[in-house]
């Protein structure tokens, strides 16, 4: 679901880092001195899946791991 801007409700691609506060390009523009205080809604994202595929590797390993110390010799 694409997040709305919270001053013009536009498509937002951009955020405060670490809140819900969404803009979109031209607002933040107009609202920001200086943009590198906002994240790139794409790039939080692409970082969350990274962040997960990371966590999910761990698990199978983890699980290999404890079929092989299981299974008798």
């Amino acid at each position: 679901m694409a997040k709305k801007c919270i001053i013009c409700s536009k498509e937002a691609t951009l955020c405060i880092k670490d809140t819900s506060d969404y803009y979109c390009q031209e607002c933040a523009e107009d609202n920001f001195e200086d943009l590198s205080y906002l994240a790139k809604i794409e790039e939080i994202k692409l970082s969350m899946i990274d962040s997960l595929i990371d966590d999910v590797k761990e698990e199978k390993v983890d699980e290999i791991n404890e079929d092989n110390i299981d299974e008798p010799e």
